[in-house]
């Protein structure tokens, strides 16, 4: 008689579960050089004067960007001088845990879903914490919870 608490054979991934992990993973193997790029770029613009920060920005991106989009981009730069090396490293943390949840899911774990979702969302409160407002993106928000959702429908075919 077969125990009903055995394991039976494991059904192949649903390939659109396939085609979210390996979108994960290109995303992440792109974005995770990029955090740890802006952990450099931050500790080298850490002690910039404001002057020189400013100038930076207006001679190298004059001809490519609008005045008001230049000043973003210095607000930005600002808030990297001064938390920059936090708000990349729980960025690259970030991802590096979404990279473990969807390698989770590949296998067939369940609680890959719940690492992957996790790091979504502490990826997004976090960082409001560390520098507040400027780091939330509706966009981004919208985006996260959209792959996390994505993943949802795709969890019963987790063990």
């Amino acid at each position: 008689m077969k125990d009903p608490y055995e394991e039976t054979v494991d059904q192949p991934r649903p390939r659109m579960l396939t085609w979210l992990c390996v979108a994960s993973f290109i995303n992440q193997g792109v974005v995770f050089p990029l955090y740890l790029a802006g952990m450099l770029v931050s500790q080298v613009i850490r002690d910039m004067p404001p002057e020189e920060l400013r100038e930076m920005v207006e001679e190298t991106y004059a001809l490519f960007i609008q005045p008001d989009q230049r000043e973003q981009m210095i607000t930005y730069l600002q808030v990297l001088q001064a938390n920059g090396l936090a708000l990349m490293g729980v960025y690259a943390l970030r991802t590096l845990a979404r990279f473990i949840g969807t390698l989770r899911m590949w296998q067939g774990h369940r609680d890959g879903f719940h690492i992957y979702t996790s790091a979504q969302l502490l990826g997004i409160l976090v960082p409001l914490l560390i520098v507040g407002p400027i780091s939330f993106s509706f966009l981004g928000f919208v985006l996260a919870l959209n792959w996390c959702y994505l993943y949802f429908v795709h969890r019963k075919a987790l063990k």
